[in-house]
């Protein structure tokens, strides 16, 4: 089940776009245009996708930069683990908020939209 949260404005897309440096994946915007972030619940697991216009002060405020150069946090299974975009490749990996280093990231889909077919 997928509980989105409404959509964010075009300017609250734009200023997020702006803010990014890198590319991001395929379907993560069409995504977001509809949600402002979102709570799935599915017999994967439960996962918080990030509101759009929270989640470069939140990269900011668990300092991914430093931790995880080359990875942007978008989502939380509201505990220990986060899910990831790699900035390269576009792929997406768990990752432990604990322990917070490449080392402990964990591929878990090569697209983000076949992430998002894959929780839901």
């Amino acid at each position: 089940m997928i509980n989105k949260n409404n959509p964010p404005t075009k300017e609250e897309i734009q200023q997020f776009l702006a803010a990014v440096n890198f590319s991001l994946p395929i379907g993560f915007i069409d995504f977001f245009e509809n949600a402002n972030g979102a709570e799935i619940s599915s017999d994967v697991g439960f996962f918080i996708l990030w509101p759009l216009t929270e989640m470069i002060q939140l990269n900011s405020g668990y300092k991914v930069d430093e931790y995880i150069p080359g990875f942007f946090v978008f989502a939380s299974n509201g505990g220990d683990n986060a899910y990831a975009i790699e900035k390269f490749t576009g792929s997406i990996y768990e990752i432990p908020f604990i322990g917070m280093s490449k080392d402990e990231a964990v591929l878990i889909s090569e697209t983000f939209t076949r992430f998002i077919q894959d929780i839901s």
